[in-house]
C-alpha cells in the first residue's frame, strides 16, 4: 500500500492509498460509511491479479481528508477530478460500496467522458418504506434520523467512535465479530475495523454528513445517467435490502444487475473476482 496526499482547489487535503498493481489500469474506488479509503485494501489482491491499479481515497472528515462544510453528493467529482489530474489520469473506472455508492454513482453522472464503467456494491441510497422493511432494526432507525433529525446520529456514531479509539476495545469487538464470520472473511473484517477507525478519528460530523446526504433524493435524475453502471448486490443484505438494487438497477439506462443469492452485504468479497474482471474488461 501506498499513501499520499494532494491540495485541492479549496485548500482542502485529499489523502488517498493505492493497492492491486500500480502499472495496471486506474480504478478509483470509493468506500463505504464510515470507512476511510484504508477499506480499499479489501480488493488489493483481487485487483493486482486482475491487472487494477486501486485508487481509494478518503472522503472529506474520514482519515488524511480535510472536512467539507459544503459537501454535496456532486461535489466528490470535483475532488476525483482534481486527484485524477495531480496523478495524470485522463481514463478511469469508477467503484463504489455501500455508503459509497451514490458518490460514485454521482461521479459517474458528472463525469461521464472520463468513465467507461461504473461498479456499485452493495449500494445503499434513499429507500422507501418497503425497501427499509428488510433492513436491520438499527439502520432503519439511522435512515430515519438522517432524513428528519440527521444530528441524532452522532449519537450512536460517537459510541462506535469511542470503542473504536482504544486498540483494546477494538480488538475485542473485531474478535466479537470474527467469531461469528466464516474464517475466510476474517482478514476483510479486520480491514474494515481499520478503516472505520480511521474514518472515525477526526471525530463523527463528516459521517453524519454523509449519512444524510446518500439517504435524501439524489441531486441529478438517474435517467440521465450515461456511464455504463454494474451493480453487485447480495440476497441477503440487511443492510442495503435488495429490493433496493433491483428499483436503482432499473432506472438507470442500461444497467446490469448481478446478484449472489448466497451474499449479504459482503457481496464485493465474495464476487471480487467477477466485479475486477467486469471493470478490466472496460479499462484494460
Amino acid at each position: 500500500m501506498t499513501s499520499e496526499v494532494v491540495t485541492l482547489p479549496d485548500g482542502r487535503r485529499l489523502r488517498w492509498h493505492e493497492f492491486g498493481d500500480p502499472d495496471g489500469s486506474p480504478v478509483i474506488y470509493t468506500a463505504g460509511t464510515p470507512v476511510s479509503g484504508l477499506g480499499g485494501a479489501t480488493y488489493d489482491q483481487a485487483a493486482r491479479a486482475a491487472g487494477l491499479r486501486w485508487i481509494s481515497p478518503d472522503k472529506p472528515g474520514y482519515g488524511g481528508s480535510d472536512y467539507q462544510p459544503e459537501r454535496s453528493l456532486m461535489s466528490w467529482a470535483d475532488d476525483l477530478t482534481t486527484l485524477a489530474g495531480h496523478l495524470g489520469l485522463d481514463q478511469f473506472a469508477l467503484a463504489g460500496e455501500s455508503g459509497g455508492g451514490p458518490f460514485t454513482l454521482a461521479a459517474a453522472h458528472r463525469l461521464a467522458g472520463r468513465v467507461p464503467v461504473a461498479a456499485l456494491i452493495a449500494t445503499g441510497g434513499p429507500m422507501n418504506a418497503a425497501e427499509r422493511a428488510g433492513m436491520k432494526a438499527r439502520n432503519r432507525v439511522m435512515n430515519w434520523l438522517a432524513m428528519n433529525v440527521p444530528a441524532l446520529n452522532a449519537v450512536p456514531l460517537a459510541a462506535m467512535r469511542r470503542e473504536l479509539a482504544s486498540p483494546v476495545r477494538r480488538e475485542r469487538a473485531l474478535r466479537r465479530d470474527m467469531a461469528a464470520t466464516p474464517e475466510a472473511g476474517h482478514a476483510a473484517l479486520r480491514i474494515e475495523y481499520e478503516g472505520v477507525a480511521d474514518a472515525l478519528r477526526q471525530g463523527t460530523r463528516a459521517t453524519v454528513q454523509e449519512v444524510a446526504l446518500t439517504k435524501r433524493p439524489w441531486p441529478f435524475p438517474l435517467s440521465e445517467v450515461k456511464t455504463p453502471v454494474h451493480l453487485w448486490h447480495g440476497a441477503a443484505d440487511r443492510n442495503a435490502p435488495v429490493a433496493y438494487a433491483r428499483r436503482l438497477a432499473g432506472e438507470l439506462p442500461g444497467a446490469i444487475l448481478h446478484i449472489s443469492d448466497t451474499s449479504g452485504h459482503d457481496v464485493g468479497l465474495d464476487r471480487s473476482g467477477e466485479i475486477m474482471s467486469v471493470l478490466a474488461s472496460h479499462v484494460g
